[in-house]
C-alpha cells in the first residue's frame, strides 16, 4: 500500500479486524493494532519523508502466538532533535510486543513485532497480507 499518512487508519483497522476475527485476546489486539500503527507511521515520516512511497504489512498467526512486520523501502530519515516529544514510536511499539527486533539497511527497514498467545493455537488463520 501506498505509505501515506491517511492510509495508516484504514491499514490499522485492518490489522485490528484480522486479529478479531483470529480470536485473539481484546489486549492482544489492543496492543498489536497500537504498535503496528506506530511502526506504520514511522515508516511514512523517516523512511519517505513526505515522496511516495510503499509500505509493507504481513501479520501470521501461528500455533503459540501472532507476528506482525511492517517494512519499508525508503531511507530512514532521522527526526527534528529540537522536538522534545519525538522519539516515543519505537520504545512503544518495544513495550507493546513481547518482542520486536527492527532491522535496517540500503533497501529499507523492518519492524517485526510478536505477541505470545495464552494458549497453543491449532486453529492457525492464514497469514494476512495487508
Amino acid at each position: 500500500m501506498r505509505a501515506t499518512a491517511g492510509n495508516l487508519p484504514v491499514l490499522r483497522d485492518e490489522v485490528d479486524g484480522w486479529a478479531r476475527a483470529a480470536g485473539l485476546e481484546d489486549g492482544i489486539v489492543e496492543s498489536l493494532a497500537l504498535a503496528t500503527y506506530e511502526a506504520m507511521a514511522n515508516a511514512v515520516e523517516h523512511a519517505y519523508g513526505g515522496a511516495c512511497g510503499v509500505l509493507d504489512v504481513d501479520a501470521v498467526l501461528s500455533g503459540t502466538g501472532v507476528e506482525v512486520a511492517v517494512t519499508d523501502h525508503g531511507t530512514w530519515r532521522a527526526p527534528d532533535e529540537s522536538d522534545g516529544q519525538r522519539r516515543r514510536g519505537l520504545p512503544l511499539v518495544e513495550r507493546l510486543a513481547d518482542e520486536a527486533v527492527v532491522t535496517s539497511g540500503e533497501h529499507g527497514t523492518r519492524v517485526q513485532m510478536r505477541w505470545s498467545t495464552s494458549e497453543p493455537r491449532s486453529d492457525a488463520v492464514a497469514p494476512a497480507d495487508v
